[in-house]
């Protein structure tokens, strides 16, 4: 008969505790692909600086709200800045709002979404999560250009983003100073659309206007429409300024051809 001791039990059940524990921790990513998006269900323990974050769950945003978001994220060059650019392209956001809708709403407790999107200027990727009537969105690339900036200057600053109205960077602070995160921003669930979004490029230089329209132009111009047609469905514009808008784009195109 073997006579196990009640030290030897509690090192046993300590140990496959451990070991339960260790396994659940080390279960796959749930991913999933679209579009060029992939999103992939993370652990907030994987994430810095949240000691003091109390996190929503569920994160139920319309697709309306999340194209609002979409639209309103700009960056910028650090030096040399320039002006600021869309993180993300017209026909991009109407793409992607409804994914990021229904992504958003499967993120369990104790997760965070991360995310990976292939645009046409190169590799996007961020983390998305939830606070109350906060969204937080933190890019660690846009671009393929890893976000950098060192104000020693020992590696090369790259770009940060730029705050719109209901945007604000987070801060983080300590008993001595406070560090500002520029390529994290911390936003309003409901932020309006976006004004700058409204007004469409400039036409072509008036020496390019007598060119044949190119194949690109075309392309450009659907992709326009088709954005546009999407702020129509989603409620963002009324049918009346859609047809204006439309028709601006049209009387543009043909004015460039001519």
């Amino acid at each position: 008969m073997i006579i196990v001791s009640p030290k030897t039990l509690k090192i046993f059940a300590f140990s496959l505790a451990f070991f339960i524990t260790s396994c659940a921790a080390f279960k796959p990513e749930k991913t999933f692909s679209k579009n060029g998006l992939t999103v992939t269900f993370r652990s907030l323990n994987a994430l810095d600086d949240i000691q003091s974050i109390k996190f929503l769950y569920p994160i139920i945003l319309s697709e309306k709200q999340v194209l609002n978001h979409l639209l309103s994220l700009w960056h910028q060059r650090i030096v040399s800045p320039g002006k600021p650019k869309p993180v993300f392209s017209l026909d991009e956001v109407a793409k992607l709002s409804s994914l990021f809708s229904a992504a958003l709403k499967k993120v369990e407790p104790t997760k965070y979404l991360n995310f990976q999107f292939k645009s046409s200027k190169g590799l996007i990727e961020g983390q998305v999560f939830a606070t109350a009537k906060k969204l937080h969105w933190r890019f660690l690339k846009i671009n393929n250009e890893d976000f950098s900036n060192d104000p020693l200057r020992i590696r090369k600053p790259s770009w940060k983003l730029v705050r719109m109205p209901g945007q604000t960077y987070q801060k983080l602070q300590s008993s001595s100073f406070i560090k500002i995160f520029k390529n994290r921003i911390i936003a309003n669930i409901n932020l309006p659309f976006p004004k700058q979004r409204s007004q469409s490029r400039p036409t072509t230089r008036t020496s390019q206007k007598k060119a044949t329209q190119s194949a690109s132009e075309k392309l450009e111009l659907k992709s326009k429409l088709d954005a546009l047609k999407k702020f129509l469905d989603v409620g963002i514009i009324e049918k009346n300024e859609y047809e204006k808008k439309k028709e601006s784009l049209m009387k543009q195109y043909f004015k460039v051809r001519d």
